[in-house]
């Protein structure tokens, strides 16, 4: 059996520093109905649309960790760790999948921030 810092050993790691984060988060899905008269023709309309900026999508294959190696196209079970170098809240939306990731910034910094990242792979 293996103890807890020999199965935290037993995954890899990489830490990216560096990372421009420019994606806003997204206000959500809402949904509208709508009228529309043409030509004395009335139709009523239903839809789903986003709010808001969006997120910044970011696969594993685009990166390169502090010693200059590329990190590859899959990891298993990725899970990552954002360290905002700027004093704004850095955050990951959603759920990490094997191969890319979202992430944002808080949509009250000014410009981009830069971050570092902390990407473990949990395993399958």
């Amino acid at each position: 059996m293996l103890s807890g810092l020999e199965l935290l050993k037993s995954r890899r790691a990489w830490f990216v520093p560096d990372v421009v984060i420019w994606g806003l988060p997204g206000l959500g899905q809402v949904q509208y109905l709508t009228q529309e008269n043409v030509d004395s023709t009335t139709s009523v309309l239903f839809g789903a649309g986003e709010v808001g900026q969006a997120e910044q999508e970011i696969s594993f294959s685009e990166l390169t960790d502090h010693r200059g190696n590329q990190l590859p196209d899959s990891i298993g079970a990725a899970r990552v760790f954002p360290r905002s170098k700027e004093g704004h809240l850095v955050f990951v939306v959603g759920q990490e999948s094997n191969e890319k990731f979202k992430i944002a910034r808080d949509p009250d910094a000014p410009t981009a921030v830069t971050a570092d990242l902390l990407i473990l792979e949990m395993g399958e």
